[in-house]
């Protein structure tokens, strides 16, 4: 029997320090992380420490689609993104992963900000429905290699879910069955367990944190140094995967990366014992914080966190002033896991205003409550409203959206032009979910280089012509055709390339006009398979289109009896018949 905790009587405070705190200490040091991508480089990262957030500008989007991405003061990043996604999770009560597996994973990279490859690659496999630590061998390694913080900056709220219980034992099996659907390696779980188990002392802690007590506490809980206690929370097929990918047993491993956590801890309580005469960045460059080959990883973030807060238990403000503006560090993750414990401690008064003005402050305050709410309320359980690429088609289509892919109803949505630049124009979404949160979504489209034409996607149906509708009747307007295809980029090519048609394309569809998308198909989708269908296009050349395709190897068909002279069939990738027409 589990049995329960009595509660701090300002848990509610504090629970909303812990939130908060986590989101200020984010957003607070994202512009000076050593990877956000600020336009100006070390120049614009390097500005005196203030309780102050700031806009600023980033490069967003993939290598070859480079654009700026313009971050509004006290906007958060990816850390705060996947707590809020795991706080929806733990509303779920037993169905907490299933609902993050499922439903909040495959959907984050819609609107993720900074996120991690680690993270961004599992999402991936399980928006396909297969555990990343499957499939080829080459996966397998990349996954079980990623050892960042990706993990212990988002499970706090596991911490609230489990605050009533004596025993962090449900809290430990919580945070690796999490840790597990996004990073294999030692160093990302057992970084996470202990960061949670260090957010869970400071929660239940009352009275005053005496100097070095948290990391006594954890030294002395050695609970998470133990892999029997680890290894049986574990899935069997995990286990046996990753001891086939290491060659190492699991057991083994976590002995070892422990003995790197107790190591660090030492360090940590070496530099305290000197007091006021302690020298952080010394003590900070020994654990591996300014090293960019380590300082991302979650033993070393876990370490520098339980340090600062440890060191900063009675002035919070100067921990994370301290965390947040750490030059050549993973500073919004520094922060974010340093300002969560700091609030844990002290609830979130400390951190006005900044608590006011973060992003989706008070959003974050009644998640915070509603962890701690006893019994827990729970969301009734279903499965992802829509496919994540199939929703993001229908935005880019500028057809208007009622709900979010996880079924949260939008309150409203602002279409913007956000960059353009030679053939790469990127279209902004600003949404703002019932529920509070507001989300931040950027499609990239291509044009094909050299061509003039440019495909204006709708942003919404008011231009579409209104003859013969009686204005008292429903407002409906018809807004785009989607053909789904095999190979989105085979179609691309086909389309683009060979046929040399002035396309658009983001990584979702391949516009043909405004009103005609070709959408690549979804794993998940029961739709019926589309039958043949003919796309008519006019051409002022259809020689040079013959002497492309002819090349390439597509398939010309034969001739049509009303066929005029100059004219040509061929079949795309999926099947359908082009029938490429001479412009009279």
């Amino acid at each position: 029997m589990n049995m329960k905790l009595p509660r701090p009587a300002d848990l509610s405070d504090r629970a909303q320090g812990l939130m908060l705190g986590a989101a200020v200490g984010d957003a607070l040091g994202w512009p000076q992380e050593q990877r956000s991508g600020i336009l100006g480089g070390q120049k614009s990262r390097s500005i005196p420490p203030s309780m102050a957030f700031r806009s600023w500008a980033r490069w967003g989007g993939p290598q070859y689609s480079k654009y700026e991405d313009k971050v509004a003061a006290g906007s958060y990043s990816d850390d705060t993104q996947l707590i809020l996604a795991t706080a929806r999770a733990c509303l779920h009560g037993d169905e907490w992963l299933a609902w993050l597996r499922d439903v909040e994973l495959p959907a984050w990279p819609l609107y993720q900000r900074g996120g991690g490859k680690a993270v961004l690659a599992a999402c991936r496999a399980w928006k396909q429905g297969t555990p990343p630590w499957q499939g080829p061998q080459s996966r397998a390694r990349s996954y079980f290699s990623a050892g960042a913080n990706g993990v212990a900056m988002r499970i706090a709220p596991h911490a609230l879910a489990t605050i009533d219980d004596e025993s962090p034992s449900n809290l430990i099996g919580r945070v690796l069955n999490d840790g597990i659907l996004t990073h294999g390696h030692m160093r990302a779980l057992l970084g996470a367990v202990v960061y949670g188990l260090a957010v869970r002392h400071t929660l239940i802690r009352r009275g005053a944190m005496e100097y070095g007590d948290l990391l006594h506490s954890l030294l002395g809980e050695k609970v998470w140094a133990d892999p029997e206690a680890v290894i049986r929370h574990l899935p069997q097929d995990w286990v046996e995967r990753y001891e086939v990918t290491s060659g190492q047993s699991v057991a083994t491993d976590w002995r070892r990366t422990a003995g790197e956590m107790g190591k660090l801890f030492e360090i940590c309580l070496t530099s305290l014992e000197r007091s006021a005469l302690s020298d952080d960045e010394k003590t900070l460059e020994m654990l591996g914080c300014f090293d960019p080959k380590q300082n991302g990883a979650g033993t070393v973030t876990t370490a520098g966190a339980c340090y600062l807060a440890s060191r900063f238990a009675v002035r919070p403000s100067m921990g994370l002033l301290r965390a947040a503006f750490l030059r050549d560090s993973d500073s919004d993750t520094l922060a974010s896991m340093t300002s969560g414990l700091l609030g844990a401690l002290h609830g979130f008064d400390w951190l006005s205003p900044l608590s006011r003005d973060v992003q989706d402050a008070e959003y974050i305050q009644s998640m915070a409550h509603r962890l701690i709410s006893s019994p827990m309320q729970v969301r009734g359980s279903q499965v992802m409203v829509e496919d994540p690429n199939a929703w993001l088609a229908r935005l880019d289509s500028g057809q208007p959206v009622s709900s979010f892919v996880d079924g949260r109803e939008v309150s409203s949505m602002r279409r913007s032009k956000l960059f353009e630049r030679n053939a790469l124009t990127v279209i902004r979404y600003d949404i703002a979910i019932r529920d509070g949160q507001t989300l931040v979504i950027d499609v990239p489209f291509k044009r094909e280089k050299g061509r003039q034409e440019e495909l204006n996607i709708p942003a919404d149906s008011r231009g579409v012509a209104k003859a013969g509708r009686d204005e008292s009747g429903p407002s409906s307007s018809f807004t785009r055709i989607a053909i789904p295809v095999a190979n989105l980029e085979a179609t691309r090519r086909f389309y683009g390339d060979i046929l040399g048609l002035a396309i658009q394309w983001s990584e979702r569809a391949v516009y043909l006009n405004p009103w005609l998308a070709l959408v690549e198909k979804s794993e998940l989708s029961t739709s019926s398979p589309v039958a043949p269908m003919q796309i008519t296009v006019h051409s002022s050349s259809p020689a040079d289109i013959l002497r492309s395709v002819s090349s390439r190897g597509v398939r010309v068909m034969s001739p049509g009896p009303q066929d005029i002279e100059g004219a040509l069939r061929v079949l795309d990738p999926d099947g359908h018949e082009v029938l490429v027409w001479p412009k009279q």
